[in-house]
């Protein structure tokens, strides 16, 4: 129930100073770290002081904020598959999608965050993203499918045959955004309507400025570098008989069930003392 202070090597044993003044410096033959993820640098000073190498944390596992985008109306809706990619970079994801109250969220969003957590950080979480609302990157293909729905429900108003089973809300705000009447009918929209279309549904782009998380908690990325460690033992590589296990070490996975993972088969191997 005491914070540390520090971890000193004493001969082959390990002294840890509490912050409480009244608390005296005790001796350990091992001891095992495993305090999660540091959101600052600070709170991993006093590993770093013991020779440690230390991976800059940042979070990760977040979802996107939009604050000026009016996509947020469309809260709750979820289309399941998708491409989602930053603007400027090589980073990408796939999977569901879900629009929040303020902006993006879902798998495809959180695996982005991950990807890409140290370079959104250092762009302060403004950035741009591309959706591609139905998964399928040759525009070639999106056009033909569309020319088959003109094709075949030529007489049928825009708002009644939606593409690829995009859900109705999105479907509307898509025509809107594309500023193509939903009365307006599939065998009237000629070449540049179809161009429209295409572009909205594969490369849709929406302005993301910060990032907003769940009940305040995220994923740490960094931490101790994984060249501090020695991964058959989960021992420290410059503290003799200091053990890491979970979220403070440099490994963060894409989604919270390998964090988990990630975290339980560190403990177990660290538990593994001689």
């Amino acid at each position: 129930g005491c914070g540390i202070r520090a971890i000193r090597e004493v001969g082959d044993r390990l002294a840890l100073d509490f912050t409480e003044d009244d608390v005296d410096t005790r001796m350990f033959d091992k001891v095992i770290v495993a305090t999660g993820g540091s959101p600052n640098r600070t709170g991993l000073a006093w590993l770093e002081h013991l020779g440690h190498k230390i991976e800059e944390p940042v979070p990760s596992l977040f979802t996107f904020n939009m604050p000026a985008e009016s996509v947020k109306k469309l809260m709750g809706i979820v289309v399941e598959k998708t491409w989602v990619s930053i603007q400027g970079t090589k980073l990408k994801s796939e999977g569901p999608l879900l629009i929040t109250h303020w902006g993006m969220s879902g798998p495809a969003i959180l695996k982005l965050s991950a990807f890409g957590a140290r370079w959104l950080g250092d762009m302060g979480y403004e950035f741009k993203i591309q959706v591609n609302w139905v998964q399928v990157q040759n525009q070639d293909v999106v056009m033909e499918n569309l020319k088959s729905i003109v094709y075949e429900y030529s007489g049928k108003r825009l708002a009644n045959r939606r593409p690829y089973s995009l859900p109705e809300r999105l479907w509307l705000y898509l025509l809107e955004k594309s500023d193509l009447p939903v009365d307006k009918k599939w065998g009237e929209l000629g070449k540049g309507g179809m161009n429209k279309l295409v572009n909205v549904l594969t490369h849709d782009v929406y302005s993301v400025n910060g990032k907003t998380t769940f009940k305040e908690e995220f994923v740490t990325c960094g931490g101790v570098s994984l060249e501090s460690i020695d991964f058959n033992t989960m021992q420290s590589k410059v503290c003799k008989n200091l053990y890491f296990a979970g979220e403070l070490i440099d490994v963060d996975g894409i989604t919270g069930g390998y964090n988990f993972q990630a975290a339980w088969t560190t403990g177990f191997i660290a538990g593994q003392l001689d």
